[in-house]
């Protein structure tokens, strides 16, 4: 009997671990194919064009925002990883899986030591499970974990948020007052990393106290009094702390119902695009967003990154009222739950659900107006009571006869395979910019915004320029305050030779917005090519005043005063390009490098071709540029290793052992270099010049005979006259110089 007892607590532990190992093993395999996918929509703009990404630390950023964790895990992967999309998701799916872990054991912990309901104590395996299960691999969860940079903002929130109350948990299960004192400070820690993560942070406390009430106290008033001095100490450390970083009156804004924001361009959400958002209709308007939230975790098969709402007009027009209406059937049914039982889990559910979503579906108003990236706290609470109603089922199903757990955990193992196929070809939207644009439009068929980005998809990386030009004018057509689509199509223009057409689109889209330093690099580009320079020095002046760091506008600059023959200005501008601006690229630093070796600052052609190896290590021309630097600044140690190992890798590329052969020759080491030159004889017909090293090192190792031989020998072949009345000047100079027959 003893052995059984044994026997089953040692089952009982390893339950414990199976099932979030094996949940986060199958997440990891469904996410994997999208790993390797590119950056799409604002991860473009908050990652790949977020300059100070390059100058972030934790010393500069700690608890300075709301959001420093993820700016500086950002900084992490541009450290490491530079702008390789792989790092950045595959930290995003790590944050997912740490989440949907903390998720299980939480579940766990409280379900078991819940006492007022046998079914959700009888039932804490398979609930807190399948919630897990349904957390990591449901379809909606990849509007937020594929989505890069909410992903990261979205995620460490939750999974601070989750982390704090799972410690807070333990702090109430724990006897041992070290264990006590450990999980209560790891509790306020977490609670305060979370205030750098993303602003619904703020409902942290609340979540806590709402765990406390029916989790923990169990609807039991005296129980939870005992903890009132944490939840004090947490509701206004961490309002404070918002308070004091958001500042106050962006509160006394909110409450006074003084927010107001424009419009996003090409994503119109009031009925005159002139008109600002304001939070009263905002708010009404989130009545039906609210339902909709809701209902993509039950069916989740039209769900779309971007959807063509718009505001409701009145509180009782109809997609304002009745989405009322059934919010208020869903409030009078949380009151009645909790009417019967003061701690009712599914009230419990319900009330985390709501409390994580109205934050965001409130009095502040947005330029988006839905967005489903936002249900990830949320979601906790919506799936946990999809979780319950499944296992209530099964349990109905099963008629009470007793289920062992391996088998309970073998029918939620068979549930992953739908939901993770569901997952897997969800995510395959986010796997081209043309397939993720298609999606939108597919969604979304009333936004300008989705056909110009498809067009610009088309264009910039497809080069179906032709093809693109119907999105840009569909868009403009849609809406005629939108510059994006007027560039853009004066860069298909461009590209298609439809240069003046070109001209006014870019100009016309500038009318619109004056702010747009890419349409005065663009219209510039434009007239570099019609050589009107005046112009485009204006247009590159305007672009440069908005964005001093644009790199692309300083490298304009610089091929303009090339053409116009001003070497040092545009030796200047290429600096710039790269060092002050953001083409930090190997694109960049070769312009500067090239530069640089033609006006012999040799210095800062070496500072250039290391910094194109440290973008990418396997850049041949950027090795052998900076051999070439390290030769013609006299750095011959550092030239002849480098000469070397590029010789090593490319035997057959002659030019490299000729260059190796000239720095041996200008260090001094004549007979290392003739025997490099003798070595490419054969391609001394190509190459005249082999000859002539060779000769140079026969005379200044004192055989100047040799030296006139090898010289008489190369006339016989057909090089051009002038080549050979080079060499014939150099043999008749040794000649006489050494009074040779």
């Amino acid at each position: 009997m003893k052995q059984k007892v044994i026997k089953q607590k040692k089952m009982n532990w390893v339950l414990w671990f199976i099932p979030p190992i094996l949940l986060t093993a199958i997440t990891w395999l469904v996410y994997w194919p999208s790993l390797r996918y590119e950056f799409q929509f604002d991860d473009v703009a908050n990652i790949v064009k977020h300059f100070q990404i390059r100058h972030h630390t934790l010393e500069k950023l700690f608890f300075s925002s709301t959001r420093w964790i993820s700016y500086w895990m950002n900084a992490l992967h541009y450290h490491y990883f530079k702008f390789e999309p792989f790092s950045y998701r595959v930290g995003n799916v790590i944050i997912h899986m740490l989440a949907g872990i903390i998720l299980f054991f939480t579940l766990l912990l409280l379900l078991r030591r819940y006492k007022q309901s046998t079914f959700f104590s009888h039932n804490a395996f398979p609930i807190a499970s399948l919630t897990s299960l349904l957390f990591l691999l449901h379809p909606v969860q990849t509007q937020t974990i594929t989505y890069v940079i909410q992903g990261q903002l979205e995620g460490l929130s939750t999974l601070f948020v989750l982390a704090m109350i799972l410690c807070f948990v333990l702090f109430c299960q724990v006897q041992n007052l070290l264990s006590k004192t450990f999980f209560l400070v790891s509790t306020f820690c977490l609670a305060a990393l979370s205030t750098g993560t993303k602003e619904i942070a703020i409902i942290g406390p609340v979540l806590l106290l709402l765990i406390d009430w029916f989790g923990v106290a169990q609807g039991d008033w005296q129980q939870l009094k005992k903890r009132l001095w944490l939840h004090t100490i947490l509701f206004t450390g961490i309002i404070g702390w918002y308070v004091y970083l958001l500042k106050p009156t962006f509160f006394t804004q909110l409450f006074g119902l003084k927010m107001s924001v424009k419009n996003n361009i090409g994503n119109i959400l009031t009925q005159n695009p002139q008109e600002s958002i304001k939070p009263l209709p905002f708010f009404i308007s989130q009545f039906k967003v609210l339902l909709h939230y809701i209902w993509i975790f039950i069916f989740p098969f039209f769900i779309s990154v971007e959807y063509d709402w718009k505001l409701c007009t009145s509180f009782f027009a109809p997609d304002c009222f009745f989405p009322f209406l059934a919010l208020v059937a869903l409030g009078i049914g949380v009151y009645f739950l909790l009417k019967k039982n003061k701690s009712h889990l599914v009230a419990f559910g319900m009330l985390w659900t709501f409390i994580c979503l109205l934050p965001r579906s409130s009095i502040i108003p947005s330029p988006e107006l839905l967005c489903d990236y936002k249900t990830y706290m949320a979601s906790c609470g919506i799936l946990f009571l999809l979780a319950t109603g499944l296992v209530w089922l099964a349990d109905k199903v099963v008629q009470k006869k007793k289920v062992h757990q391996l088998v309970q955990l073998g029918c939620l193992l068979a549930l992953a395979l739908p939901l993770g196929l569901s997952t897997y070809n969800r995510n395959k939207v986010w796997s081209s910019g043309l397939n993720f644009w298609a999606d939108v439009i597919k969604h979304a068929p009333k936004k300008a915004r989705a056909y110009n980005n498809y067009g610009v998809e088309l264009s910039q990386k497809h080069h179906r320029f032709e093809d693109s030009v119907p999105y840009f004018k569909k868009a403009i057509a849609m809406d005629t305050n939108y510059a994006d689509p007027c560039n853009n199509l004066a860069v298909a223009y461009c590209q298609i030779n439809k240069l003046d057409l070109a001209i006014d689109a870019m100009i016309q889209g500038l009318q619109i917005n004056r702010y747009y330093p890419e349409g005065y690099n663009n219209l510039a580009s434009f007239y570099i090519e019609k050589k009107e320079y005046e112009k485009a020095h204006r247009a590159l002046q305007n672009a440069l005043a908005l964005r001093p760091h644009y790199g692309k506008a300083w490298f304009n600059l610089g091929r303009m005063n090339l053409l116009q023959g001003d070497e040092e200005k545009a030796w200047e501008c290429f600096k710039n390009c790269c060092t002050k601006g953001d083409l930090d690229n190997e694109h960049g630093f070769a312009m500067y490098g090239q530069a640089s070796i033609k006006l012999k600052k040799y210095k800062d052609a070496i500072f250039a071709f290391q910094k194109i190896i440290e973008c990418n290590p396997t850049n041949f021309d950027g090795y052998l540029g900076l051999a070439n630097a390290y030769q013609l600044n006299e750095q011959y140690g550092k030239a002849i290793p480098l000469y070397q190992q590029l010789q090593a890798q490319n035997p057959q590329d002659f030019r490299i052992t000729f260059n190796l052969a000239e720095a041996y020759l200008k260090a001094g080491n004549c007979a290392k270099a003739l025997q490099y030159f003798q070595s490419i004889y054969a391609y001394r017909t190509q190459m005249p010049n082999i000859a002539l090293r060779i000769a140079g090192c026969y005379e200044k190792m004192g055989n100047p005979q040799q030296a006139c031989q090898e010289l008489e020998a190369v006339l016989r072949f057909n090089y051009p006259s002038e080549v050979k009345s080079q060499i014939t000047q150099l043999r008749n100079k040794m000649v006489q110089q050494y009074q040779l027959a």
